[in-house]
């Protein structure tokens, strides 16, 4: 398995779970923060704020989902890179 494929399952696994903070800090199940969505943000940086602010939801089910668009975006361009660098 090449670096990438990695660093695309690395990132897919701390990202899910950057994801999944939401809902359980909505729900009470670990301790409660309105700033727990910021990880997940950071890790779809350029593309979550984009999104959010191309939507401009109110809904936080909409919004986490393009919280989850921007993170497969991102890792759709690492896979991209990695793919392009291995072939050099």
């Amino acid at each position: 398995m090449q670096i990438h494929h990695w660093l695309i399952l690395l990132y897919a696994v701390v990202s899910l779970l950057a994801l999944a903070a939401i809902p359980m800090s909505a729900a009470g199940w670990i301790t409660p923060d309105p700033l727990s969505a910021i990880p997940a943000v950071l890790f779809g940086v350029p593309w979550s704020y984009l999104l959010t602010e191309l939507f401009g939801s109110q809904s936080p089910a909409v919004n986490v989902a393009l919280l989850a668009l921007a993170i497969v975006i991102n890792a759709g361009l690492i896979w991209l890179i990695g793919r392009f660098l291995s072939r050099r």
